[in-house]
């Protein structure tokens, strides 16, 4: 009743103003999304998701890929309605405009929380400009605040958008663990003691959710991309753990701006320096919870259980990371419902110092990603530097008659897999020797190749197909000098030298060398072979 009261007696000046921030939301992740070059993740995900004849035929074939089912069964249903590409940008921008609007008009946050986490980079464009799965997970932990209904929780409408939740991504599975870590907490903390039916809410929600684990690991494993994960031979696995605990800072070091980061590479004093200010952020955000219990081993667990993750079996990128603060931007919602209801659950005490520190860190940090939005709408509108080369490469290969049905091929493999969107143009994979637009990274595969290889290839290529060979390069070879084996992707190796560098160039054309990328390695230099 609290919170309809509050809604209804909001000012009319509160409700406009928020419609103009919405609409300023809106307007701003529209031009990045449609502006973005998409790169080969995007793209992937398309292809995966329309193999096979029908919604069944594609789960089986995406089996093992890495990622659960949620968004490729949307992208293809999209796909069946739309009939192109663009659907990729269509169903990420629409999903998050509703998690935007959620998050202006119906959660209960602050208003300096809202504002910095409507502009902030996760915001504007890792979740909404880039089509990915992570978007899913943010609207979904958002329906999850609204329908965490106090004293009288649904525990089969949150079993089911916990389940949910799990099949967005495998890193939400650890977000999941983090509301019910939540949800038990404040059962066990609460006074006077909550009745069977709360309890019987818990464990039918937490079954549910169990189910929905289970589903998303039977899809994601046993997974054929066996050289992404780490690689722990010889490792301390103890000692690995203990290292993710205490340092759990350093995996989300990616929450400092671009501008930051290149002066951690630089220097390594500066690196010490800005890792110890990042655990302080990430700390004491945490302290901001600790008027509320339940919240804070909440969100300490999830912290904990990413960290975990990307040490034991994948390192952790923005996209992934960023979860963490909107499963803190949940939990702010929720217990700021709580203590404005006055609902009785221990942990509930007036802010001291110590939480108005957390306050301060959690802002803090949230500024930082308004920092890097802000970088990314100078890259996209003021720099003009892509994502990706991959759009420019299509415009190549229209403007020239003689390449329309040309076979494109590339070392490192994955630089062919954002193509489809833009070309029809078939693509061959070198080091898995057939044709194919979906990587497997995988040790069943040609794991080292010359630069002789890939001509050797190219040459039986064309005589087999009898169409032009366009092969893109990401290294610079008028750059190498000297023999050289270059590591690229997780385990592959490339090696060039000056002899099979001469024998290449005499047997192709340079047709274009595209420049700097921001955010990938989606640059090549683009040959043709004579």
């Amino acid at each position: 009743m609290a919170l309809i009261v509050s809604v209804i007696d909001e000012p009319r000046s509160a409700k406009l103003g928020k419609a103009l921030i919405f609409m300023v939301w809106l307007a701003l992740a529209s031009a990045l999304c449609w502006s973005e070059t998409v790169w080969r993740d995007e793209v992937r995900a398309l292809s995966l998701a329309l193999q096979g004849d029908n919604f069944i035929d594609m789960l089986r074939r995406m089996h093992g890929e890495g990622h659960p089912a949620v968004w490729y069964i949307l992208l293809r249903a999209a796909y069946a309605v739309v009939g192109s590409p663009v659907v990729l940008k269509i169903v990420a921008l629409t999903i998050a405009t509703i998690a935007a609007y959620l998050l202006v008009f119906k959660l209960k946050l602050p208003l300096s929380i809202m504002l910095l986490a409507l502009f902030s980079s996760f915001s504007i464009f890792d979740y909404a400009a880039m089509s990915r799965n992570y978007g899913i997970s943010m609207l979904v932990i958002f329906l999850l605040v609204l329908s965490w209904e106090k004293g009288a929780r649904n525990g089969i409408l949150l079993g089911l958008l916990f389940a949910l939740l799990a099949n967005t991504n495998v890193h939400s599975v650890v977000l999941v663990g983090g509301f019910l870590a939540y949800w038990f907490f404040d059962l066990i903390l609460a006074r006077p003691r909550p009745p069977l039916t709360a309890y019987r809410a818990f464990v039918t929600a937490a079954a549910i959710a169990a189910v929905g684990i289970v589903l998303c690991f039977i899809t994601v494993y046993p997974t054929f991309n066996d050289t992404g994960q780490n690689d722990l031979s010889g490792e301390n696995f103890a000692l690995l753990v203990l290292r993710a605990l205490a340092l759990t800072s350093s995996h989300f070091m990616a929450f400092y701006p671009n501008s930051v980061l290149e002066l951690v590479v630089a220097y390594p004093l500066a690196a010490q320096i800005f890792a110890a200010l990042m655990s302080v952020l990430i700390y004491g955000s945490l302290l901001a919870l600790a008027n509320r219990w339940p919240a804070l081993i909440a969100a300490g667990l999830v912290l904990l259980g990413l960290s975990l993750l990307f040490t034991l079996v994948y390192p952790g990128g923005y996209r992934h990371q960023a979860l963490w603060l909107v499963f803190m931007i949940a939990i702010t919602a929720l217990t700021t419902d709580s203590q404005r209801d006055g609902a009785g659950v221990a942990g509930i005490e007036a802010a001291g110092g110590i939480v108005t520190f957390g306050r301060l860190c959690f802002l803090i940090l949230l500024a930082l990603q308004v920092v890097s939005g802000i970088e990314k709408v100078h890259q996209a509108f003021i720099a003009e530097i892509p994502l990706s080369r991959s759009k420019d490469l299509g415009a190549l290969i229209q403007s020239r008659p003689d390449l329309k049905d040309a076979v494109i091929m590339a070392d490192p493999d994955y630089l062919v897999e954002a193509l489809p969107y833009y070309v029809p143009n078939r693509t061959y994979l070198l080091r898995e020797e057939r044709f194919g637009a979906i990587v497997r990274y995988t040790r069943n595969a040609r794991l080292s190749l010359s630069l002789a290889d890939i001509l050797q290839t190219t040459h039986r290529l064309q005589q087999s197909e009898h169409v032009p060979v366009v092969i893109l390069l990401s290294q610079r070879l008028d750059q190498i000098t000297a023999p050289v084996s270059l590591r690229e992707s997780y385990v592959w190796r490339l090696s060039l030298t000056p002899e099979d560098i001469s024998a290449f160039q005499s047997a192709t054309s340079l047709v274009k060398r595209f420049g700097t990328v921001a955010g990938s390695d989606e640059t090549f230099d683009v040959y043709v072979l004579k």
